[in-house]
């Protein structure tokens, strides 16, 4: 039942990321990237995981440029399909580093290094859709579910979405993990 609630969700929030207007999506995503370099817990950080967004997402290439230039380690997760998780790995540059991996989600090359998820000081999540307590609909394979329940308690974890993209109500499994703030515009 939850899970049949969740798809449907899932492809309705999926169809409005994908439909929504390229300026609109533009427009929405500097706002939101402002708010971030904004909080003083992306300021203190050292080390970040974001994601690297697709089909619609809050656009997270210009966020993880702004952190690069501020001198901050950047970590992207890499996909371990036959493993059924997610590892993160050091980027330098996105232009250069990242490559497409599984489901069409750029990640970096074999080559780099990965880092342990209690190096990671603030996490960026990405979510199709988020209520106001801060759970969050994934793509529906667990990889960031399982992957967030490593990090320090104390680590934040900020949700990035379109006004659209939040709901009242998230329907949730006891491996949910939520985010602690989201990010809106």
């Amino acid at each position: 039942m939850v899970e049949k609630l969740k798809s449907d969700l899932r492809k309705k929030i999926l169809n409005r990321l994908k439909t929504q207007k390229e300026e609109e999506r533009h427009r929405r995503s500097l706002a939101i990237r402002r708010k971030l370099l904004a909080m003083p817990e992306f300021r203190r950080a050292n080390v970040l995981m974001f994601y690297v967004s697709k089909d619609g997402e809050v656009e997270t290439r210009p966020m993880i440029e702004a952190a690069l230039v501020r001198g901050k380690v950047v970590l992207v997760p890499v996909i371990k399909v036959r493993k059924r998780k997610m590892v993160v790995s050091e980027i330098m540059d996105p232009n250069k580093d990242l490559v497409e991996g599984p489901y069409g989600i750029y990640q970096p090359k074999a080559h780099m290094e990965v880092y342990h998820p209690r190096s990671i000081d603030l996490a960026i999540v990405p979510g199709i859709a988020f209520d106001g307590k801060g759970n969050r609909l994934g793509r529906g394979m667990g990889y960031y579910d399982k992957f967030l329940a490593g990090l320090r308690k104390d680590v934040p974890r900020i949700g990035l979405a379109f006004k659209f993209q939040v709901v009242r109500r998230l329907p949730t499994l006891s491996h949910d993990q939520p985010v602690t703030r989201l990010l809106t515009a």
